[in-house]
Protein backbone atom coordinates (compact mmCIF):
# COMPACT_ATOMS: atom_id res chain seq x y z
CA UNK A 1 0.00 0.00 0.00
CA UNK A 2 1.01 3.61 -0.47
CA UNK A 3 0.21 6.46 1.95
CA UNK A 4 0.68 10.18 1.42
CA UNK A 5 1.47 12.27 4.51
CA UNK A 6 0.30 15.85 4.91
CA UNK A 7 2.53 17.65 7.39
CA UNK A 8 4.98 20.56 7.66
CA UNK A 9 7.56 18.99 5.35
CA UNK A 10 9.26 22.21 4.22
CA UNK A 11 10.22 23.82 7.55
CA UNK A 12 13.83 24.01 8.69
CA UNK A 13 13.05 22.34 11.98
CA UNK A 14 14.60 19.13 13.32
CA UNK A 15 11.53 18.16 15.33
CA UNK A 16 9.22 18.42 12.33
CA UNK A 17 11.49 16.19 10.24
CA UNK A 18 12.02 13.72 13.07
CA UNK A 19 8.27 13.23 13.42
CA UNK A 20 7.83 12.89 9.64
CA UNK A 21 10.66 10.38 9.37
CA UNK A 22 9.34 8.48 12.40
CA UNK A 23 5.88 8.10 10.84
CA UNK A 24 7.44 6.95 7.55
CA UNK A 25 9.51 4.34 9.43
CA UNK A 26 6.52 3.10 11.46
CA UNK A 27 4.40 2.68 8.34
CA UNK A 28 7.30 0.97 6.59
CA UNK A 29 7.28 -1.67 9.33
CA UNK A 30 3.65 -2.29 8.32
CA UNK A 31 4.77 -2.85 4.69
CA UNK A 32 3.42 0.55 3.66
CA UNK A 33 5.33 2.96 1.44
CA UNK A 34 4.83 6.47 2.80
CA UNK A 35 6.15 9.94 2.08
CA UNK A 36 5.15 13.55 2.56
CA UNK A 37 3.10 15.22 -0.14
CA UNK A 38 3.98 18.67 -1.38
CA UNK A 39 1.40 21.45 -1.27
CA UNK A 40 1.17 25.23 -1.00
CA UNK A 41 0.47 26.65 2.43
CA UNK A 42 -1.89 29.52 2.98
CA UNK A 43 -0.32 32.56 4.67
CA UNK A 44 -3.23 35.00 4.44
CA UNK A 45 -3.39 35.64 8.19
CA UNK A 46 0.30 36.66 8.43
CA UNK A 47 0.00 39.88 6.46
CA UNK A 48 1.79 40.82 3.25
CA UNK A 49 5.25 41.45 4.73
CA UNK A 50 5.60 38.05 6.40
CA UNK A 51 3.87 36.36 3.47
CA UNK A 52 6.76 37.45 1.28
CA UNK A 53 9.15 35.61 3.59
CA UNK A 54 7.51 32.26 2.85
CA UNK A 55 6.51 32.75 -0.79
CA UNK A 56 10.03 33.04 -2.17
CA UNK A 57 10.21 35.58 -5.01
CA UNK A 58 11.85 38.91 -5.82
CA UNK A 59 9.67 40.37 -3.06
CA UNK A 60 11.54 38.21 -0.52
CA UNK A 61 14.89 39.92 -1.16
CA UNK A 62 14.19 42.86 1.15
CA UNK A 63 13.12 40.53 3.96
CA UNK A 64 16.30 38.45 3.78
CA UNK A 65 18.58 41.47 3.44
CA UNK A 66 17.03 42.87 6.60
CA UNK A 67 17.46 39.45 8.26
CA UNK A 68 21.19 39.48 7.46
CA UNK A 69 21.53 43.01 8.79
CA UNK A 70 19.62 42.30 12.02
CA UNK A 71 20.87 38.78 12.78
CA UNK A 72 24.48 39.04 11.68
CA UNK A 73 26.68 37.01 9.37
CA UNK A 74 27.41 34.06 11.72
CA UNK A 75 23.77 33.31 12.41
CA UNK A 76 22.86 33.71 8.75
CA UNK A 77 25.63 31.34 7.61
CA UNK A 78 24.63 28.85 10.33
CA UNK A 79 21.05 28.80 9.02
CA UNK A 80 22.15 28.48 5.39
CA UNK A 81 24.23 25.42 6.35
CA UNK A 82 21.34 24.08 8.43
CA UNK A 83 18.98 24.33 5.46
CA UNK A 84 21.42 22.31 3.32
CA UNK A 85 21.80 19.64 6.02
CA UNK A 86 18.04 19.23 6.46
CA UNK A 87 17.38 19.16 2.72
CA UNK A 88 20.02 16.44 2.35
CA UNK A 89 18.41 14.47 5.18
CA UNK A 90 15.04 14.58 3.43
CA UNK A 91 16.64 13.34 0.22
CA UNK A 92 18.59 10.54 1.90
CA UNK A 93 15.54 9.30 3.80
CA UNK A 94 13.26 9.64 0.73
CA UNK A 95 10.77 11.64 2.76
CA UNK A 96 9.19 13.83 0.07
CA UNK A 97 6.92 12.75 -2.77
CA UNK A 98 5.13 14.72 -5.46
CA UNK A 99 2.56 17.49 -5.36
CA UNK A 100 -0.57 16.20 -3.67
CA UNK A 101 -2.99 16.74 -6.56
CA UNK A 102 -0.71 14.67 -8.82
CA UNK A 103 -0.62 11.68 -6.45
CA UNK A 104 -3.55 9.66 -7.80
CA UNK A 105 -2.55 6.15 -6.71
CA UNK A 106 -2.62 6.57 -2.93
CA UNK A 107 -4.47 4.13 -0.70
CA UNK A 108 -4.75 6.70 2.10
CA UNK A 109 -3.83 10.21 3.15
CA UNK A 110 -2.45 10.69 6.67
CA UNK A 111 -2.81 14.20 8.07
CA UNK A 112 -0.23 14.85 10.75
CA UNK A 113 1.59 14.87 12.97
CA UNK A 114 2.45 18.38 14.26
CA UNK A 115 0.33 21.56 14.17
CA UNK A 116 -1.50 20.65 10.98
CA UNK A 117 -4.82 22.04 12.25
CA UNK A 118 -3.39 25.37 13.44
CA UNK A 119 -4.81 28.44 11.70
CA UNK A 120 -2.33 31.12 12.75
CA UNK A 121 -0.80 31.41 9.25
CA UNK A 122 -3.97 30.86 7.24
CA UNK A 123 -6.50 28.18 6.17
CA UNK A 124 -4.78 25.48 4.07
CA UNK A 125 -7.44 23.14 2.60
CA UNK A 126 -5.43 19.91 2.45
CA UNK A 127 -4.61 20.14 6.18
CA UNK A 128 -8.29 19.38 6.78
CA UNK A 129 -8.64 16.76 4.05
CA UNK A 130 -10.18 19.09 1.47
CA UNK A 131 -9.26 18.43 -2.19
CA UNK A 132 -7.40 15.19 -1.44
CA UNK A 133 -7.05 12.67 -4.26
CA UNK A 134 -8.00 9.48 -2.38
CA UNK A 135 -11.17 8.47 -0.55
CA UNK A 136 -9.62 7.29 2.72
CA UNK A 137 -8.01 9.84 5.02
CA UNK A 138 -7.26 10.07 8.72
CA UNK A 139 -5.23 12.20 11.08
CA UNK A 140 -2.40 10.90 13.23
CA UNK A 141 -1.44 13.05 16.22
CA UNK A 142 -2.79 16.19 14.62
CA UNK A 143 -2.71 19.38 16.66
CA UNK A 144 -4.39 22.77 16.60
CA UNK A 145 -1.33 24.17 18.37
CA UNK A 146 -2.11 27.69 19.65
CA UNK A 147 -5.46 27.80 17.83
CA UNK A 148 -8.51 27.42 20.06
CA UNK A 149 -12.23 27.24 19.35
CA UNK A 150 -12.72 30.98 19.75
CA UNK A 151 -9.95 31.63 17.22
CA UNK A 152 -11.69 29.41 14.68
CA UNK A 153 -14.94 31.30 15.17
CA UNK A 154 -13.25 34.70 15.06
CA UNK A 155 -11.50 33.80 11.81
CA UNK A 156 -14.85 32.67 10.34
CA UNK A 157 -13.36 29.24 9.60
CA UNK A 158 -15.91 27.15 11.49
CA UNK A 159 -17.61 25.58 8.42
CA UNK A 160 -14.23 25.09 6.71
CA UNK A 161 -12.71 23.26 9.71
CA UNK A 162 -15.84 21.32 10.67
CA UNK A 163 -16.57 19.94 7.21
CA UNK A 164 -12.95 18.88 6.79
CA UNK A 165 -12.79 17.04 10.11
CA UNK A 166 -16.13 15.33 9.47
CA UNK A 167 -14.86 14.05 6.11
CA UNK A 168 -12.00 12.11 7.72
CA UNK A 169 -12.33 8.36 8.30
CA UNK A 170 -10.57 8.60 11.64
CA UNK A 171 -9.21 11.36 13.86
CA UNK A 172 -6.42 11.13 16.40
CA UNK A 173 -4.80 14.11 18.11
CA UNK A 174 -1.85 14.61 20.42
CA UNK A 175 -3.19 17.08 23.00
CA UNK A 176 -6.30 17.90 25.01
CA UNK A 177 -6.95 21.29 23.39
CA UNK A 178 -7.16 19.62 19.98
CA UNK A 179 -9.35 16.83 21.38
CA UNK A 180 -11.83 19.35 22.83
CA UNK A 181 -12.08 21.23 19.52
CA UNK A 182 -12.63 18.06 17.49
CA UNK A 183 -15.30 16.77 19.87
CA UNK A 184 -17.08 20.13 19.92
CA UNK A 185 -17.15 20.42 16.13
CA UNK A 186 -17.81 16.80 15.14
CA UNK A 187 -19.61 15.32 18.14
CA UNK A 188 -17.05 12.52 18.19
CA UNK A 189 -14.30 12.02 20.76
CA UNK A 190 -10.93 11.63 19.00
CA UNK A 191 -8.23 9.20 20.07
CA UNK A 192 -5.27 10.68 21.97
CA UNK A 193 -2.02 9.28 20.59
CA UNK A 194 1.65 10.00 21.12
CA UNK A 195 3.86 11.99 18.80
CA UNK A 196 5.51 9.79 16.11
CA UNK A 197 8.95 10.48 17.62
CA UNK A 198 7.84 8.85 20.86
CA UNK A 199 5.98 6.09 19.01
CA UNK A 200 9.02 5.14 16.92
CA UNK A 201 11.55 5.91 19.65
CA UNK A 202 14.65 5.85 17.39
CA UNK A 203 16.13 3.03 19.49
CA UNK A 204 18.15 1.50 16.65
CA UNK A 205 19.52 4.88 15.56
CA UNK A 206 20.47 5.81 19.13
CA UNK A 207 22.21 2.46 19.63
CA UNK A 208 24.68 3.30 16.87
CA UNK A 209 27.96 4.95 17.79
CA UNK A 210 28.19 8.64 17.05
CA UNK A 211 31.21 10.58 18.32
CA UNK A 212 30.31 13.71 20.27
CA UNK A 213 33.73 15.22 20.81
CA UNK A 214 32.82 17.84 23.38
CA UNK A 215 33.60 18.41 27.05
CA UNK A 216 30.71 17.72 29.49
CA UNK A 217 27.87 20.05 28.56
CA UNK A 218 24.33 21.34 29.03
CA UNK A 219 22.31 21.16 25.83
CA UNK A 220 20.14 24.18 25.03
CA UNK A 221 17.41 23.50 22.49
CA UNK A 222 15.33 26.57 21.63
CA UNK A 223 14.40 28.50 18.50
CA UNK A 224 17.05 31.10 17.79
CA UNK A 225 14.55 33.91 18.38
CA UNK A 226 14.00 32.60 21.93
CA UNK A 227 16.13 32.09 25.03
CA UNK A 228 18.05 35.31 24.44
CA UNK A 229 16.70 37.31 27.37
CA UNK A 230 19.51 38.45 29.71
CA UNK A 231 17.74 36.84 32.69
CA UNK A 232 17.60 33.46 30.95
CA UNK A 233 21.16 33.63 29.66
CA UNK A 234 22.52 34.60 33.07
CA UNK A 235 20.64 31.80 34.85
CA UNK A 236 21.87 29.14 32.40
CA UNK A 237 25.45 30.41 32.45
CA UNK A 238 25.46 30.52 36.24
CA UNK A 239 24.24 26.93 36.47
CA UNK A 240 26.78 25.76 33.88
CA UNK A 241 29.65 27.49 35.64
CA UNK A 242 28.74 26.07 39.05
CA UNK A 243 28.72 22.55 37.57
CA UNK A 244 31.79 23.05 35.35
CA UNK A 245 29.84 22.45 32.18
CA UNK A 246 29.96 24.00 28.74
CA UNK A 247 26.79 25.23 27.03
CA UNK A 248 25.90 23.70 23.67
CA UNK A 249 23.16 24.89 21.35
CA UNK A 250 22.34 22.22 18.79
CA UNK A 251 20.13 22.88 15.79
CA UNK A 252 19.76 26.61 16.44
CA UNK A 253 22.28 29.45 16.72
CA UNK A 254 22.70 31.29 20.03
CA UNK A 255 25.76 33.51 20.10
CA UNK A 256 26.01 33.34 23.91
CA UNK A 257 26.53 29.57 23.95
CA UNK A 258 30.01 28.00 24.02
CA UNK A 259 29.26 25.79 21.02
CA UNK A 260 26.71 26.04 18.21
CA UNK A 261 26.26 22.69 16.50
CA UNK A 262 24.74 22.02 13.09
CA UNK A 263 23.57 18.42 12.84
CA UNK A 264 21.04 16.37 10.92
CA UNK A 265 17.96 15.20 12.90
CA UNK A 266 19.36 11.75 13.76
CA UNK A 267 22.71 13.11 14.91
CA UNK A 268 20.90 15.75 16.94
CA UNK A 269 19.44 12.92 19.03
CA UNK A 270 22.99 11.86 19.92
CA UNK A 271 23.72 15.36 21.22
CA UNK A 272 20.68 14.98 23.47
CA UNK A 273 21.79 11.51 24.56
CA UNK A 274 25.29 12.70 25.48
CA UNK A 275 24.23 15.84 27.39
CA UNK A 276 24.49 16.05 31.16
CA UNK A 277 21.33 18.18 31.23
CA UNK A 278 18.87 19.64 28.71
CA UNK A 279 17.22 23.05 28.91
CA UNK A 280 14.48 23.57 26.32
CA UNK A 281 11.35 25.58 25.60
CA UNK A 282 9.99 23.50 22.72
CA UNK A 283 7.64 20.57 22.31
CA UNK A 284 10.06 18.40 20.38
CA UNK A 285 12.97 19.43 22.59
CA UNK A 286 10.99 17.87 25.44
CA UNK A 287 10.08 14.84 23.28
CA UNK A 288 13.75 14.25 22.44
CA UNK A 289 14.67 14.57 26.11
CA UNK A 290 12.02 11.99 26.99
CA UNK A 291 13.10 9.34 24.49
CA UNK A 292 16.79 9.80 25.38
CA UNK A 293 15.95 9.76 29.13
CA UNK A 294 17.67 13.07 29.84
CA UNK A 295 17.32 15.20 32.93
CA UNK A 296 15.61 18.32 31.60
CA UNK A 297 14.28 21.71 32.57
CA UNK A 298 11.50 23.27 30.51
CA UNK A 299 10.64 26.92 30.00
CA UNK A 300 7.07 27.44 28.74
CA UNK A 301 6.04 30.30 26.46
CA UNK A 302 3.07 30.69 24.09
CA UNK A 303 3.26 26.92 23.57
CA UNK A 304 2.29 26.23 27.18
CA UNK A 305 -0.92 24.34 26.32
CA UNK A 306 0.63 21.63 24.18
CA UNK A 307 3.89 21.54 26.15
CA UNK A 308 2.17 21.26 29.54
CA UNK A 309 -0.09 18.56 28.11
CA UNK A 310 2.94 16.55 26.95
CA UNK A 311 4.74 16.85 30.29
CA UNK A 312 1.56 16.03 32.20
CA UNK A 313 1.12 12.80 30.22
CA UNK A 314 4.51 11.54 31.37
CA UNK A 315 4.42 12.91 34.91
CA UNK A 316 7.01 15.61 34.17
CA UNK A 317 5.27 18.88 35.01
CA UNK A 318 7.78 19.37 37.83
CA UNK A 319 10.43 19.99 35.13
CA UNK A 320 8.80 23.34 34.27
CA UNK A 321 10.80 26.26 35.64
CA UNK A 322 9.18 29.17 37.41
CA UNK A 323 9.94 32.78 36.58
CA UNK A 324 12.99 32.76 38.82
CA UNK A 325 14.66 30.14 36.59
CA UNK A 326 16.23 28.24 39.47
CA UNK A 327 17.82 25.38 37.57
CA UNK A 328 19.57 24.03 40.64
CA UNK A 329 16.15 23.46 42.18
CA UNK A 330 14.84 21.65 39.07
CA UNK A 331 17.88 19.44 38.71
CA UNK A 332 18.19 18.69 42.42
CA UNK A 333 15.68 15.86 41.95
CA UNK A 334 16.01 13.29 39.20
CA UNK A 335 13.35 12.12 36.78
CA UNK A 336 12.22 8.56 37.46
CA UNK A 337 12.62 7.28 33.90
CA UNK A 338 11.55 3.77 34.82
CA UNK A 339 8.11 5.24 35.46
CA UNK A 340 8.27 7.46 32.37
CA UNK A 341 9.28 4.56 30.13
CA UNK A 342 6.36 2.44 31.36
CA UNK A 343 4.01 5.27 30.41
CA UNK A 344 5.70 5.49 27.00
CA UNK A 345 5.09 1.79 26.36
CA UNK A 346 1.43 2.13 27.37
CA UNK A 347 0.86 5.10 25.08
CA UNK A 348 2.73 3.42 22.23
CA UNK A 349 0.40 0.44 22.47
CA UNK A 350 -2.69 2.70 22.33
CA UNK A 351 -1.26 4.64 19.39
CA UNK A 352 -0.34 1.54 17.40
CA UNK A 353 -3.83 0.17 18.03
CA UNK A 354 -5.30 3.27 16.36
CA UNK A 355 -2.91 3.04 13.41
CA UNK A 356 -3.58 -0.68 12.98
CA UNK A 357 -7.31 -0.05 12.99
CA UNK A 358 -6.97 2.55 10.25
CA UNK A 359 -4.83 0.23 8.14
CA UNK A 360 -7.26 -2.69 8.55
CA UNK A 361 -10.11 -0.54 7.21
CA UNK A 362 -8.24 -0.13 3.92
CA UNK A 363 -7.05 -3.71 3.46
Amino acid sequence: MKFGIITHYDVHNHGALLQLNALVQILSLQKITAYALQFDKNYDFLGVDLKNKYNISIKSVTFYLNYLKEQGLKKTLFNIKKKKILELFKQQQHLIGGYYTNENDLDATVIGSDEVFALHTGPTPIFFGHARTCDFAFSYAGSFGPTNLEDIKKMHCLPFVTSGLKSLNGISVRDNNSARIVEELTGKKPILVCDPVILYGYKEELSQDYPVNLPPYILVYAYDKNMNQPKEIEAIQEFAKSHQLKIVSAGFYHKWCDYNINADPINLLHYFANAQYVITDTFHGSVMSIITNKQMAVITRNNSNKLYNLLQEYGLTDRITDNELKFDKIFSHMVDFDKVNKEIESRRAQSMSFLSDMIKQIQ
